[in-house]
């Protein structure tokens, strides 16, 4: 039986009814059990079809006298949940980004890199910087006289707070008001010259509340993998991930369809295990990466892929990696050679040279005094076939370029303290200034970062 509602009842089929019937049920079938008929079987199913699609996903049995309500909608506890599918979890698609922030992750909203400009010292040692003052400092007396109450560590760093002292501490509690609140009690008294002051002075790009960062809609939560959220896993290091999609264990059910995804996954974050990715999150933005990230993560895309029997062509696929990242680039060019696929290489790095194949040396120099093929065959023989080749002199050593003599002497220097940002973990660094100074490091290890803090200080 399916439920009509008064408007189809109105525009169509019943005529003469009281104005305040609530729902009539109409009969679809009836049916006489036979639990050993297949044709039996196949007749109540297309009934029960049939009623779910008349009725909007709504169907109603009646057996031995009682009444059985089933819907095939996601709904629970009164609650209509959106049907999963993959824009919902797509924060570039407008149906799964998040409705406060559509998609970005950041609102202009009250800066928490502002609020606690040093996240070393404890909220006892004034971390709060708008508490300071001589009117808001009662925020402060009122969370140390209480914290107790909520057992939240006064003494600790700010940066060792766990998530959950964090939320206390910004969103207080029922014995007192926490940042937050401070910040909305200054926005209810926007009259005051001083409230609009100092609410501008905090202002900043911070976290969507919605989403806590994640961009996608809060509907999207409502999905789990072993308890688990599609935004957790977003903000989780990708060889943790790597580890989380290994030790899955889905039932069979699940695993015959969720196979294909699964091996796709797997193979993905391997990739970018072997690239020397796994430090990384895959919430991580664009540009707070470094050159030789991004070169990686472009690498990944184009050889995280399945495909046999096809030829790629790579212009030096080395710019940007540090000499140990070659090794893991080298690894995964072999992977892909062995699926079957043809490799074309053009290169400068020794380290990819000599896992050649098949070697070919254009030259013998640049520009107009190049275009020819100096060399062709494996690694080993250019060494007895080509030794006039620029490639041959630089590798057997016969041709460098000399370190110089003479360096200059720095006269300063700039020294950073508990420096964080992006890769860099809370490290003091010490540059001398008025000299050619160089900072080195395996890609990804926070260069960039300590560079553009150094010229900021300067």
């Amino acid at each position: 039986m399916v439920p009509i509602d008064d408007v189809l009842a109105d525009k169509m089929l019943i005529k003469n009814l009281p104005l305040d019937f609530h729902e009539i049920l109409v009969l679809v079938d009836r049916v006489i059990v036979q639990h050993d008929s297949e044709e039996n079987k196949q007749r109540m199913a297309d009934s029960v079809n049939l009623a779910f699609q008349e009725a909007e996903g709504e169907c109603i049995i009646l057996a031995n006298e009682k009444q059985i309500l089933f819907n095939n909608r996601f709904e629970l506890d009164g609650i209509e949940f959106l049907e999963p599918n993959p824009q919902l979890f797509n924060y570039n698609n407008s149906y799964g980004c998040c409705r406060t922030c559509e998609g970005y992750g950041k609102i202009m909203g009250i800066d928490e890199d502002r609020v606690i400009p040093d996240k070393s010292i404890s909220v006892f040692d004034g971390a709060v910087t708008c508490w300071r003052g001589e009117k808001s400092n009662e925020f402060l007396i009122t969370l140390l006289t209480n914290a107790h109450k909520v057992d939240f560590p006064v003494h600790t760093p700010y940066k060792e707070l766990s998530k959950k002292d964090k939320n206390i501490l910004w969103k207080g509690s029922e014995h007192f008001q926490g940042i937050d609140g401070f910040f909305k009690m200054l926005e209810e008294q926007l009259y005051k010259i001083q409230n609009r002051v100092l609410l501008a002075r905090y202002r900043g790009r911070t976290n969507c509340p919605e989403c806590e960062g994640t961009r996608l809609r809060k509907e999207a939560s409502y999905v789990k993998i072993a308890d688990v959220t599609v935004g957790q896993l977003l903000d989780i290091p990708i060889d943790e991930l790597f580890v989380f999609f290994k030790n899955l264990q889905p039932t069979d059910h699940d695993k015959q369809i969720a196979s294909r995804i699964l091996l796709e996954i797997n193979n993905r974050l391997s990739v970018m295990m072997d690239v020397g990715l796994g430090y990384l999150t895959l919430n991580r933005i664009s540009n707070t990466l470094s050159g030789g990230e991004t070169q990686r993560i472009n690498l990944t895309r184009t050889l995280g892929s399945n495909l046999t029997n096809s030829m790629y062509i790579l212009d030096e696929p080395s710019v940007g990696l540090h000499p140990r990242d070659t090794a893991r680039l080298v690894k995964v060019l072999k992977n892909l050679r062995d699926l079957g696929n043809t490799v074309i290489v053009v290169e400068h790095e020794e380290e990819v040279i000599k896992n050649a194949d098949y070697l070919v040396d254009m030259g013998p120099g640049a520009g107009i005094h190049g275009g020819e093929v100096v060399f062709a065959g494996p690694y080993k023989d250019i060494f007895t076939m080509a030794e006039g080749s620029l490639t041959t002199k630089y590798m057997n050593g016969r041709m460098a370029i000399p370190v110089p003599e003479f360096r200059r002497k720095a006269t300063n220097r700039i020294e950073l303290s508990n420096a964080s940002l992006h890769n860099l973990k809370d490290i003091t660094v010490i540059i001398p200034l008025n000299a050619f100074t160089v900072i080195s490091g395996v890609s990804g290890s926070g260069k960039l970062p300590l560079s553009e803090i150094s010229c900021f200080q300067h």
